[in-house]
């Protein structure tokens, strides 16, 4: 009887919702963007967790996480001591959530958390992820090209829906996240594992502001070779 008092105890702990960020170089975004989800995910009345993996950056971003964890439990930090990529990152972060839904946002505010509501009311009419697509213009015509490319890899090969479109704003829902953390691919890329095991996916529209804080790491080059790895690692294995 005692274990099981002990096992009640522990689920009724698990967040509703975990939100996982990718972090890097972002010393100056994430104390917003941590006030801001918090606030968001009160006011929906949701228990959860924000778990922020480092992905070993060169400012002060760590000691940022650590201030604020250090007020608030539900703020966790993973601190990796190399740079293994920002799709690494959210695995890593992935394998650590225990919610029944886990949403994945970029540290830059160019996703906004009060869109977050929007993902989980849609994935909870059915779908097993849910992604938040910006209407945004100005965007760069090179960054628009790469993600057109890798867009129709994932049609043609992978099978996406034609008509869905694909991001790094999502929702998952808990059956998917699992099955995410054991794939074994060694080049990680968490939309390509997800078209692995479900079609059942669904689109949301959110909103978008332009960064107001550093630069994208990406160039023409790394995105280039990101097609590359794609295409090896998902499209002839």
């Amino acid at each position: 009887m005692d274990n099981e008092v002990k096992l009640d105890q522990a689920a009724a702990l698990e967040p509703e919702v975990s939100i996982v960020i990718p972090v890097y170089n972002s010393a100056q975004s994430i104390s917003e963007l941590i006030s801001r989800l918090s606030a968001t995910l009160a006011e929906q009345r949701l228990s959860f967790e924000l778990i922020l993996v480092d992905d070993c950056s060169g400012d002060d971003s760590r000691a940022v996480i650590r201030a604020l964890a250090a007020r608030d439990e539900r703020i966790i930090l993973i601190a990796r001591d190399h740079n293994a990529g920002q799709q690494a990152a959210i695995k890593t972060g992935l394998g650590r959530s225990r919610g029944r839904w886990v949403v994945t946002i970029d540290d830059d505010l160019e996703q906004q958390p009060e869109d977050v509501p929007l993902l989980l009311d849609q994935i909870k009419s059915g779908f097993d992820v849910v992604y938040g697509i910006p209407e945004r213009s100005g965007y760069p015509f090179y960054r628009q090209s790469g993600s057109n490319l890798v867009d129709l890899f994932f049609t043609l090969i992978l099978k996406k829906p034609k008509n869905i479109r694909v991001g790094s704003f999502r929702v998952l829902s808990r059956k998917i996240v699992d099955r995410i953390v054991k794939d074994q691919t060694p080049f990680v890329y968490i939309t390509a594992i997800t078209l692995r095991f479900t079609k059942n996916i669904g689109n949301v529209k959110v909103a978008y502001q332009p960064r107001r804080y550093g630069k994208s790491n990406y160039t023409v080059k790394k995105l280039s070779l990101l097609f590359l790895r794609l295409f090896y690692y998902y499209g002839i294995n």
